[in-house]
Parts: structure tokens; C-alpha cells; sequence
């Protein structure tokens, strides 16, 4: 069986009018451990090789990227997709009927299979609370952390969250 959809990623503003109501349909990597860890740091520069530049990086490891994709089928149907990294890391989400769940699942081995472009990335699990730095050097997936500060702490809440003095 062949592909069924073609991706094209979308706008800013084709997010924000297409992901009203929207959820998880399904994780990125399938399982668990440091392969899948590794896996799901590989996955921010597949989506770069495949569609560029996500529509938006931050410093919250838990709201790390986003992209909006489109899936369209042989007869020309269009459906939205939302390819990030949130708090269970890598994922797809969209609506929730059979459509959707196949295009996602389509655009996931597309993604994982994808080539890799490089890059890097460092930002901050508040949870931790640490600073992270990951990405990927020559194919090659990369992590390492840093434990916080309670004052580093309480700064980066004041400059994400508003929250503090």
C-alpha cells in the first residue's frame, strides 16, 4: 500500500484556525527508554528537513515546537495536523476521527524516517527544575542537563511566567 496523503506544512494563522478542539491522535516514538528518548530528540530535525522551520521554538521544553501540517488525500480532502513536542514529548494532534488517525499515522513514518538536519537547542524543564541542551551533530542525537538554582529558578519563572516579584 502507497501513500495516501501528501504534507505540505501550513501557516501560523492556518494553526491557530484549524487546531480549536484538537488533541493528541498519537506519540511520535512508539515504546519507551533511552532509544526512544534519543529518537524523540532526532524528530525536531526531521521535521526540519521535511518542512523547514517549525512556526514557533520556545525555552519550555514542554512546549518545545510546533508545526502545522496539511494532509491531503487523492481526492483533494485536506486535513490539519499538529506535529510538536509537549509534555510527552514528540506527538501528532488533529481531530479524532478515522481520517485523521490514518494521516497521522502516515506523517509519523514519514517523519521518522526522514532524514536528519542538525541542530541545536537549549531550554529549560521547569519540573526539574534544569536547563537543557540537545540536539543533533552530524546525525548523531545528543542530551545534557543541568539542575537549576532556586534563584536561576525563580528568575526564569519572573521572564516565562510573569510569576515572582
Amino acid at each position: 500500500m502507497g501513500e495516501k496523503y501528501e504534507f505540505k506544512a501550513e501557516s501560523m494563522e492556518t494553526l491557530k484556525n484549524t487546531m480549536g478542539g484538537t488533541s493528541l491522535i498519537r506519540n511520535m516514538i512508539e515504546g519507551g527508554g533511552i532509544d526512544s528518548y534519543e529518537k524523540g530528540i532526532l524528530c525536531l530535525g526531521q521535521l526540519k528537513t521535511l518542512f523547514g522551520e517549525p512556526l514557533y521554538i520556545t525555552e519550555d521544553l514542554e512546549d518545545q515546537y510546533s508545526y502545522c501540517i496539511s494532509a491531503t488525500d487523492e481526492s483533494g480532502k485536506k486535513i490539519y495536523l499538529h506535529a510538536y513536542s509537549g509534555p510527552s514529548g514528540p506527538a501528532i494532534g488533529g481531530n479524532h476521527d478515522e481520517d485523521s488517525r490514518q494521516a497521522a499515522d502516515e506523517l509519523a513514518k514519514l517523519i521518522t524516517g526522514a532524514e536528519v538536519t542538525d541542530y541545536d537547542y537549549e531550554g529549560y524543564y521547569m519540573d526539574g527544575p534544569c536547563a537543557v541542551k540537545m540536539g543533533v551533530k552530524n546525525g548523531k542525537p545528543y542530551e545534557e542537563e543541568r539542575e537549576l538554582s532556586e534563584e536561576e529558578f525563580a528568575t526564569l519563572c519572573k521572564e516565562l511566567y510573569g510569576m515572582g516579584e
